[in-house]
């Protein structure tokens, strides 16, 4: 099957519509937040997200990519799914509430388990535009999805800025996540409104289970893998500590997650749609790697050299109670340039189906982290648990790299050839930004300067290295869409 190019630089374009303005609103709320909250407060509620982020992988065992992934998907098979999401979401909101009464045995505060309750109504609420969302996704309708996207950043940035400057606290990130699932849940289904119905094939069921348990196994450990050191930071040294560890990896990782959620939903139709053509997926392989480390280079490198003033000015109000997360911030800025190089690759091997490789990948770098964690865990320093969090990711690689090599003849010089130009994009971005003066940074308007310059740097160097080329594919896929529009 032959891909546009147009027709996926299109869905990139609305999907990065959604997560613009996701961005803009997450800059908003995190600011307010960071600057009301104490980190005790911020720990409170980044523990509960990751009892909430775990029980999640439950509530969906892969049913929606696999749906997503059928070659054919008729009525009976999508009703299909949507009844299974509903049983899967029910037991693991059932789960949650009794969970939620032993949560204080692992993390020191009273508000944790009724935090859990209230989080545990995502379950059902994301069951609500279930089959719309599978629909416009299989039919690559990106454009539709964009004011569901937009209305639930928009509903969680009202809301959490409302209610924080309300007096409500912790309370108010956790409402605000739930009215914002519930927004994006209604617009979905409005978009594309579906009749809902229940149907229970177990011919359908097995073949859903078949490809998501695997998956459901990765993604459990992805998971713990990403939130272990959350987990154990929380219930050994602190909410204190998981405050500052919390608001670390939540930047670290912020503009990596948004090209992962982009990524994976516009690419992973898009592989599927070529799962046989082994030449077409190398080169859209590499094509995205290409683009999603130059994006993520330009935008960490930015974070990454004016780290100090974005703690201070940005999220600390002029004051410095934000400053012990720097040195895990710097490290977690390099992790997701890391881990936005390696996401195209889970897109590839799901569409082939082979989401064993993804199980294996991850139980290798869940043994690693847990055993670097529990090295330096009696260190209290967070920025050691940031650098296991790096090494355990990178060690991924033992397994991609053969698994490349051998399914599109990828080998390790290729890669080479497309990631070298971060290290002097990265170091000189770092280095130039270091010679502007200190009073550049000192307001909200002059700390955006410094970054859209450090930015311009990175986005020059990476550029002269690679001849343009990432402009140069950009422009090419805009002039086709643009030809596209006029006939």
């Amino acid at each position: 099957m032959i891909v546009s190019k147009a027709k996926t630089f299109r869905n990139i374009i609305y999907t990065s519509l959604t997560k613009g303005a996701t961005l803009v609103c997450v800059a908003v709320t995190s600011s307010v937040v960071a600057r009301n909250l104490s980190p005790s407060d911020y720990g409170v509620v980044g523990f509960a997200f990751i009892i909430i982020g775990f029980l999640s992988h439950f509530s969906d065992v892969g049913v929606g990519s696999a749906a997503i992934r059928s070659l054919t998907l008729d009525q009976r098979g999508l009703q299909t799914a949507f009844t299974l999401k509903i049983i899967l979401s029910s037991v693991a909101f059932v789960v949650a509430l009794l969970i939620a009464p032993f949560a204080h045995h692992f993390f020191e505060h009273p508000a944790t388990g009724n935090v859990i309750r209230v989080l545990a109504l995502d379950f059902l609420v994301t069951t609500i535009g279930f089959m719309s969302l599978v629909t416009l996704t299989r039919e690559q309708n990106y454009r539709a999805l964009v004011i569901p996207g937009v209305a639930s950043a928009i509903a969680r940035c009202i809301l959490a800025v409302i209610l924080i400057l309300s007096g409500w606290k912790y309370w108010a990130v956790v409402f605000a996540d739930v009215g914002a699932n519930l927004t994006g849940s209604v617009a979905v289904q409005l978009a594309r409104k579906m009749p809902i119905r229940f149907q229970f094939v177990w011919t359908d069921v097995w073949k859903y289970l078949r490809f998501g348990l695997p998956l459901l196994g990765s993604g459990t450990l992805i998971f713990l893998v990403l939130n272990m050191d959350n987990f154990l930071v929380g219930s050994r040294m602190g909410s204190t500590k998981l405050g500052y560890y919390a608001l670390a990896f939540t930047w670290g990782s912020f503009i990596c997650g948004l090209l992962e959620d982009t990524v994976n939903n516009v690419m992973l139709p898009t592989f599927s749609a070529i799962q046989d053509d082994t030449a077409a997926t190398r080169r859209w392989y590499l094509k995205t790697v290409d683009l999603m480390v130059f994006v993520a280079v330009v935008a960490n490198t930015a974070l990454l050299a004016n780290i100090h003033f974005f703690l201070v000015t940005f999220l600390g109000k002029g004051t410095d109670k934000w400053l012990p997360a720097a040195t895990a911030l710097e490290i977690l800025c390099v992790y997701g340039i890391v881990r936005a190089a390696t996401v195209p690759i889970g897109n590839c091997i799901m569409a082939r189906g082979r989401t064993k490789m993804l199980l294996h990948a991850t139980a290798l770098a869940g043994a690693v982290e847990l055993l670097l964690i529990l090295l330096v865990l009696r260190t209290g320093r967070i920025g050691l648990i940031a650098a296991t969090v790096l090494i355990a990711y990178v060690s991924q690689a033992v397994i991609y790299l053969p698994y490349l090599r051998r399914e599109f003849s990828i080998s390790f010089g290729d890669l080479a050839a497309q990631l070298w130009p971060v290290v002097p994009a990265l170091v000189g971005g770092y280095a130039i930004t270091s010679l502007l003066p200190n009073s550049l940074g000192g307001t909200i308007v002059t700390l955006a300067c410094r970054g859209m310059f450090t930015a311009s740097v990175v986005a020059l160097i990476h550029g002269l290295c690679t001849r343009f080329r990432c402009f140069e594919e950009a422009g090419g896929m805009i002039s086709q869409s643009l030809a596209r529009v006029r006939a």
